[in-house]
């Protein structure tokens, strides 16, 4: 799985046209949101791994995640983001907005909507693969099965150098 098969992952299903419609944003405004945040939300992620309590915390976010099918959930992406982004979420909203000439609002909005799919695709592409270690490293296509959080940290990292070098 590489950054574009991502994208087009958690944008199935006219997910672009319903938030298009939703917030009144135009569908290019919202593929340069979504293409400039995945790195962010991945990033962020991989900062959270980086401990054992951080990595059993995204291990279960993704398991939780991996059987909802794509739409729809501004409240659990609300929730997400939160989690994700932390005391960092209004920086990161205020910097994608200036990245791609679109409002707080707008951001706010679209991120809020792409993050359960985001954890929905992530979970689907691993399931069942047990730690996040394993998780992780399915996506590279195998990596250590250690239980470490710093070791799921730095899986995802090379995940992210993975995906940007395509």
């Amino acid at each position: 799985m590489d950054l574009n098969s991502i994208i087009s992952a958690i944008t199935g299903n006219n997910m672009i046209g319903e938030i298009a419609k939703k917030f009144n944003i135009d569908p290019n405004k919202i593929m340069d949101v979504i293409k400039a945040a995945i790195p962010k939300f991945l990033s962020a992620m991989q900062k959270n791994a980086g401990t054992a309590a951080g990595a059993a915390a995204l291990t279960q976010a993704l398991s939780n995640h991996a059987g909802q099918g794509l739409g729809f959930n501004l409240e659990d992406g609300k929730k997400i983001l939160e989690k994700i982004f932390g005391g960092n979420l209004g920086s990161v909203i205020s910097g994608l907005g200036k990245q791609t000439s679109t409002t707080n609002d707008q951001v706010s909005n679209i991120l809020a909507s792409i993050a359960p799919n985001l954890l929905s695709v992530l979970g689907k592409n691993t399931a069942g693969a047990g730690n996040i270690g394993n998780i992780l490293g399915g996506l590279l296509g195998g990596a250590s099965n250690s239980n470490s959080g710093s070791n799921a940290g730095k899986v995802l990292g090379g995940l992210l150098g993975k995906m940007f070098k395509k």
